[in-house]
This record gives structure tokens, C-alpha cells and sequence, in this order.
């Protein structure tokens, strides 16, 4: 069955169950996708033990261009060691896929997914890791590449241009775009964009991988001609540098007095004002009452009166 027949490419052919070759079939399992079992489950080696980590090598495949946060993969493996067992092939079946390496190749197994933990648990000081041993995905160069790239692809943590190489590469394997959105559950859309920073300048390049421009604006200038990015991408930093002022200016912003602390802020006003008014009549009234006591009383019964009060 050929490649284009596993993919399928039709809704005719998504409604209708079609018999898969054992590769397709693995490969789908890996991938997370649902598929028929392998016509021939005998002849595949498949099975999760423990392997100690000396018999484990890297993918020379691959996708990413350096392990990152390897020390953080470590400190999280100390304690309770690698959950997730590591994706590998045998020696033998990745020999059959790529003979090259017949000569630098001593370890027993492969790892297809999972070289970050591997240089973790090797950090870590850890003796072996648990696999998962399935020579299905290492029938020939294309499935051995095409399962290192999706599984790094779908775990979503590839640098942003590590992520736009391998899905070119896949896009070599799978034929088109939308055999390849198809094969990872995504959008034609999310391919595409993501495929675009390989068009991006070398300058802008660099800005991706120093991560001094967003990647959302880096894939819309990398749709457009190399002569246009450099102004495309000032303009867009420009735009946002402007939007960002406005949202920072509108937040500093008092806010304006609603209704109702309009009418509290009315009524506190109109009581300090009784206040003091009332304060202006109350010594009105004292100076009245004190002309009228000097008026009906003598010298000496005004002491007396001072000193009772102040009794």
C-alpha cells in the first residue's frame, strides 16, 4: 500500500475503514491517532522493559538543533526517575534503515522519542530508564525520520525553527502540507505558518532564535518577500509599541466618578457646610447670652459665675 493510500486524501476515503500495512498502522498508534491493528502483529518487535542507559544512543535524526534545559530534565529525574518510557528501535532495525552507520553505531537500541529524557537520566546519574522497543517505526529511512519528527513536533517544545525544519523534512516524507497537517491533527494554516520562518531573513532569523521578535508577527513577514520583511516587521513592532502606550496610559488614568460618587462626594459637601454653619450660630448665640449675663449681673457676680463654671 502506497503512502498516499495510508494518508488517505479524500472524505470518501476518511468515511470508509481501510485495511492498513503494519507501518501505517504503528505509525498512527505513535502518532495518537486511531487506526486498525497491524495485519501482522507476530512479525513486529514491540514490548517496554528497563534498559540500562550505556545501551541506549540518541537519534543521529534528531530534529532538534541542541537539547535544551537539559539540567531542569535532570532535577526532575532525581527524585522519582523517567515516568514516560523512551520510544526506541534495536540496533538491528535501525541498521536496516540506515546501513551508514554500521560503524559508529555500539549501542543496542535507538531512541526514535525521548533524547531529551535520555541526556536527563544520563545527568541525573540514573542506571537504566524504562523503553519501549518497536522496530515497526524503523521499517525503512523514511518511517525511522517521519516518527522522530512528529513525536518532536507534537510535543511542542522545539525551538521555533527547529519546529519549521522539521516540518519541511516531513513535508519531503508525506509529499504536501496538508498530508502533513493531516498526519499531526492540525490545520494546512498551522503548517504553513510555521513553515514560514524558513523564508525569513537571515537577520530575522536571528531575531527568532534570540526571541527579540513575536513569533506570530515573524510568520506574517515570512510570508512575504525577503525585500518586504524588514519594514513588515518594523511596522507591525511599531504598531504594537503604540497599542501597548495607549493600554498603559488608559490604566493610568484616574477613573472617571460614577453617579454615586458623584452624589456621596454632593452630600459630604452640603454637611461640612451645615457644619459650619452650624458652628457660626452656635457662637452667635454664646456672645448674645454673654452681653446679656454682663447686662443683668455685677462685676463681682460675674467672678463668681466664671469660677462655678470653671468648677
Amino acid at each position: 500500500m502506497s503512502k498516499a493510500d495510508a494518508l488517505g486524501g479524500s472524505a470518501t476515503f476518511d468515511a470508509v475503514a481501510q485495511p492498513m500495512s503494519s507501518r501505517a498502522a504503528s505509525f498512527a498508534a505513535f502518532a495518537g491517532q486511531s487506526s486498525a491493528p497491524p495485519a501482522s502483529p507476530a512479525a513486529v518487535h514491540s514490548e517496554t522493559l528497563r534498559v540500562p542507559v550505556d545501551q541506549l544512543a540518541p537519534n543521529p535524526y534528531n530534529p532538534r538543533a541542541t537539547l535544551a534545559a537539559i539540567e531542569e530534565m535532570a532535577d526532575s529525574l532525581t527524585g522519582k526517575g523517567v515516568i514516560q518510557p523512551v520510544t526506541v528501535v534495536t540496533r538491528d532495525a535501525f541498521l536496516a534503515a540506515h546501513p551508514d552507520h554500521a560503524s559508529d553505531l555500539t549501542a543496542d537500541y535507538v531512541v526514535v522519542d525521548g533524547n531529551r529524557r535520555l541526556a536527563g537520566a544520563k545527568l541525573a546519574g540514573l542506571d537504566d530508564v524504562p523503553v519501549h522497543i518497536d522496530d515497526s517505526l524503523a521499517e525503512d529511512a523514511d518511517t525511522l525520520l517521519e516518527t522522530a519528527l512528529t513525536a518532536a513536533v507534537q510535543h511542542e517544545d522545539l525551538e521555533p525553527l527547529d519546529e519549521a525544519r522539521a516540518l519541511q523534512r516531513l513535508v519531503a516524507v508525506h509529499g504536501s502540507q496538508r498530508a502533513v497537517a493531516r498526519s499531526l491533527g492540525k490545520s494546512s494554516g498551522w503548517v504553513t505558518q510555521r513553515l514560514a520562518l524558513l523564508n525569513l531573513t537571515p537577520e530575522l532569523k536571528q531575531a527568532v532564535s534570540q526571541k527579540t521578535i513575536p513569533l506570530d508577527v515573524a510568520r506574517t513577514v515570512g510570508q512575504l518577500p525577503e525585500q518586504q520583511q524588514h519594514s513588515a516587521a518594523e511596522q507591525a513592532l511599531k504598531q504594537r509599541a503604540a497599542k501597548k502606550r495607549e493600554r498603559t496610559k488608559k490604566a493610568e488614568q484616574p477613573a472617571a466618578p460614577s453617579r454615586t460618587d458623584g452624589a456621596a462626594h454632593r452630600a459630604a459637601e452640603a454637611s461640612e457646610k451645615q457644619s459650619a454653619h452650624a458652628t457660626v450660630n452656635s457662637d452667635h448665640e454664646l456672645h448674645a447670652l454673654a452681653q446679656e449675663l454682663r447686662d443683668r449681673l455685677t462685676a463681682e457676680q460675674m467672678e463668681k459665675l466664671i469660677k462655678l463654671l470653671k468648677a
